[in-house]
């Protein structure tokens, strides 16, 4: 199961967590998603049928920009 950790600099509060978080947990596939306030960034492990660019505009539609990610664990 594929681990990323994407940048994310315009997360600044609780607020923020919960947008994104709740964006991406009702994505199918996606295991677990947890927002960093501190950090800027999430970190989300998934499995098929969800993409990383599924995840990337499940993001972008809550109004933050993704700086970039990093796989962690590949599939």
């Amino acid at each position: 199961m594929p681990l990323v950790n994407i940048s994310v600099p315009g997360i600044s509060c609780a607020h923020c967590k919960s947008s994104i978080e709740g964006a991406l947990q009702p994505l199918t596939g996606v295991e677990k998603a947890e927002v960093d306030i501190k950090a800027k960034t999430v970190k989300v492990s998934y499995s098929t049928p969800t993409t990383l660019e599924a995840i990337t505009e499940a993001i972008e539609d809550q109004g933050y920009d993704v700086a970039s990610h990093e796989v962690i664990v590949s599939q």
